[in-house]
């Protein structure tokens, strides 16, 4: 689980990183519905914008990312929900939101088999 954290971290220092990250890697494994990318939309932009927001979502809990604009700090936040509504949301730093993310993708790959492989994917990437 600390080489998960250890590895996350790598990529959430730089939010449109982070979010091509998730998007390539842990949608791929993960159920759609579970990873979230909002980016910054205007007149000319067609869903290309720089990311402002990543959510991934395991179990009843939202693990976001998000800066206000582009080049502002990343804040973190993880949010408890039940049946759709959100009960509480801690604002944390980075490394725990980190650990907290692997934790839960940790426990969710226990079940999910595809969530196993790509855990190992991440973690141990030299292994074939």
């Amino acid at each position: 689980m600390e080489t998960l954290a250890a590895s996350l971290r790598t990529y959430s220092a730089d939010l449109a990183l982070y979010a091509g990250f998730l998007v390539n890697t842990l949608s791929g494994a993960l159920p759609p519905d579970m990873v979230e990318v909002r980016r910054k939309t205007g007149v000319l932009r067609r869903g290309d914008g720089p990311v402002l927001v990543v959510t991934v979502r395991v179990g009843d809990r939202r693990f976001t990312l998000r800066r206000k604009a582009v080049g502002a700090a990343v804040g973190a936040q993880i949010a408890h929900e039940s049946r759709g509504i959100v009960l509480s949301t801690s604002d944390v730093k980075i490394d725990a939101w980190s650990r907290e993310l692997a934790a839960a993708l940790t426990s969710y790959a226990a079940h999910h088999a595809e969530a196993a492989e790509l855990l190992r994917r991440i973690t141990l990437p030299d292994l074939p």
